[in-house]
Order: structure tokens, then C-alpha cells, then sequence
């Protein structure tokens, strides 16, 4: 992510998406208006990949237009969209793109955010950003981490069921040979590989005994940074590697949620895609029975006053800080939703609430619901 803010918000680049966070939703609706959000597909590599600056153009057109019809000067729409327009030329950030692409504009603040999964395109100028879109992505109840893990490489994966991006790796190290120098594997004696996905050492101790201390301090070494960077988010992470890797990652990991079972074998001979699909079948009971969860307390305290439907109730409830839980379907979040909707969830942000994406609310009346705090 690129940002240029007065409210603080550090740049964090990810390798070819960027790492979404309740944090950054709430940076971005404290922002103050006209706020300008474009919203577009991309392309991971292609042809596809030129008809970014295009898509991106058009936009832009919209937005200036609806600026224009709210009394912004020209001077002033030129200053708010320049920071967009510098990026039509600039071939390698049309090369590093994810699925989806968000561009946020305001006076004195920009930012743009590779995404995991495709947005419908949109310009929409208003008071707020809208940040619905980007809820999926955040949610600690929809996205998940893939650890693609071989002693030769490291890959970690951001995901959710819509789509999947790499990050880059930052402090962590990308293979075993990194994290361990090879003079000090020469201290205790040479090493040899046995194939694609193991190397043992030959010196104290037994082969075996030696080649699991390895592994350790390997997966220490990877964990470390990994837990430093992503613990606090709680998603599920699945790693990716030999089935024997699993058990022993998990006895010296301090990542709170790594997953109980693994996408098992050489993660290096499968794509990221299929690495995706087979972590989502590892997750996908986890993930619809916490869509029931919320769907079963928002059926339990229907009639108690402490549950809200319908996006201008919603909005009213959220503005006086009411709001504990909003509950979005899937593919309203993605759309947009309405200005009301847009509203109720910036508002329910800012007063510390939480916003999540679920996969089908057409079964409550009313939908977008809410569970009130008061």
C-alpha cells in the first residue's frame, strides 16, 4: 500500500497484494471529505494487465464529473486526482497487481490497495470512503494465511474463498539455508540431500535427531517474524509442506491459530492456486459454522431490542456509537451496497464496532442486520 496521510497511516508494501486490517478501515473513514474511491478489476499478468491505465481513466473521468456537480474547482479536482493520474505510466505497478485494485483520494491524503479478489468497477465521490469492498478481505471470520513451507522456499499466501494474493515475505526467511547460514551447519558437519523435500546433516547425534533439531530452529526462525507481523490478526493459518512438517511447526510456532491440518506435500511442485483451493477445503466447515454463529445471535436476540435491520435504521443506530456487530452479505460488501449502507458502515467503524461479511443473508428479513450494544 502507498499512502501520503496527515492522520499517520504508514506505507506497507506486500509484495503483489497488501495486507488488509480492521486498523487501515478505521484510518480510512477518519479521513475528511470529498473523498474519492475507485474501485476496478486487474490482472496478475497478460494482456489483461494493459487495460489497467484505461479502466483507471475512465474512472477518474466519473469522479471529476460528480466533483464537478458537487462545486469542487477544477484546480482543486486536479490536485485531489493527481496522485491517481501518476500512476497511468507506471508500468511495473501495472505488472504487480493482485485481483482487485482500490484507489483512496482526499485533500492531503492518497492510497492504493492491491487486493486479493476482483472488484466490480466504481467512482464514487461522497463524504466517506467506501470501504464496504474491503471488508471481506479484513474479516477475521473470511480470511486465512497459507504458509507454503520447504526447505528450499518459503511463499506466504493472504486469502480468502473469493481469491488469494502473495506477500512479500519482509523479515521472514525464504529458505532453510538462509535461516540456518551454511557455516554453522558446517560446524556440525556436511550435508547432503536426500530429495526434493529433505536434507540431513551428517555430525553430533543421530541423522534423524539432527534433522528434526534443524527443522526447529528452521521453523523458529520463520515463526519469529511471522507471528511478530501477523498474530494479532487471529486468521487461521495452513501451511503447506510435507506431512511431517505439520507437528513440528506446530510445537515451536507461537502463531495463535495455525491449522490442524496441513495442504500436504512439496508445496514448490503446486500452483497458488491450487495451494488455494485445497486450503479452502480445509477451512470451508470452519468458516460456514462461524457464519452460523453470528446468523444464530442475531436469531437469539431478535425481540430482546438488542437486534436492528434495514440500512437507514442501521445508519441512525451506528451514528450514536449502538452498533456491535453489522452484518453485510458477501456480495452486497463487494458492490458497495447503498450511500446508507456505505454510511452505517463507516459509522460502525468509527465507534469501534465490528463489520463482517457473511455469505448469504437472504434467509433475515432486512438485511444489512445489526446487534446492538445498547
Amino acid at each position: 500500500m502507498s499512502v501520503g496521510t496527515p492522520h499517520g497511516m504508514e506505507e506497507q508494501t506486500l509484495g503483489d497484494v497488501d495486507l488488509v486490517t480492521a486498523e487501515l478501515l478505521r484510518e480510512l473513514v477518519d479521513v475528511e471529505g470529498p473523498c474519492v474511491s475507485l474501485l476496478l478489476p486487474t490482472s496478475r499478468f497478460g494482456p489483461g494487465t494493459l487495460s489497467g491505465p484505461a479502466r483507471l481513466r475512465h474512472l477518474e473521468d466519473q469522479a471529476a464529473a460528480d466533483l464537478r456537480a458537487t462545486g469542487c474547482d477544477d484546480p482543486s479536482i486536479e490536485r485531489l486526482l493527481a496522485p491517481v493520474r501518476a500512476l497511468h505510466g507506471n508500468d511495473d505497478f501495472w505488472q504487480h497487481q493482485g485481483d482487485g485494485l482500490a484507489l483512496f483520494a482526499a485533500p492531503g491524503f492518497f492510497a492504493h490497495l492491491r487486493l486479493p479478489a476482483a472488484l466490480p468497477e466504481q467512482a464514487v465521490v461522497g463524504d466517506d470512503f467506501r470501504v464496504a469492498p474491503l471488508v471481506p478481505l479484513v474479516s477475521a471470520d473470511g480470511g486465512f494465511f497459507i504458509l507454503a513451507l520447504a526447505q528450499n522456499s518459503v511463499r506466504l499466501f493472504h486469502a480468502t474463498k473469493q481469491g488469494f494474493g502473495e506477500l512479500a515475505l519482509g523479515a521472514i526467511p525464504g529458505s532453510m539455508q538462509e535461516a540456518i547460514p551454511q557455516e554453522e551447519a558446517e560446524r556440525h558437519g556436511q550435508s547432503h540431500s536426500t530429495g526434493a523435500t529433505r536434507v540431513q546433516f551428517h555430525g553430533q547425534g543421530s541423522e534423524a535427531d539432527y534433522d528434526k533439531a534443524a527443522l526447529e530452529r528452521y521453523f523458529r526462525a520463520v515463526d519469529r517474524p511471522l507471528t511478530a507481523r501477523l498474530g494479532g490478526r487471529g486468521e487461521p493459518l495452513v501451511l503447506a509442506a510435507v506431512r511431517y512438517y505439520l507437528p513440528i511447526y506446530a510445537a515451536v510456532s507461537r502463531y495463535p491459530q495455525v491449522w490442524g491440518e496441513a495442504v500436504d506435500g512439496n508445496p514448490e511442485q503446486r500452483s497458488p492456486r491450487e495451494l488455494h483451493d485445497a486450503a479452502w477445503s480445509l477451512l470451508a466447515q470452519h468458516f460456514a459454522e462461524r457464519e452460523r454463529h453470528y446468523l444464530d445471535r442475531y436469531r437469539q436476540a431478535a425481540g430482546t431490542g438488542l437486534t436492528l435491520s434495514g440500512a437507514e435504521p442501521l445508519l441512525a443506530a451506528a451514528r450514536k456509537g449502538r452498533v456491535d456487530i453489522l452484518l453485510l452479505d458477501v456480495e452486497t460488501a463487494q458492490g458497495g451496497g447503498d450511500d446508507l449502507t456505505d454510511a452505517a458502515v463507516a459509522e460502525t467503524l468509527r465507534h469501534n464496532g465490528r463489520v463482517v461479511a457473511v455469505g448469504d443473508l437472504t434467509e433475515v428479513e432486512g438485511a444489512p442486520v445489526a446487534l446492538l450494544r445498547y
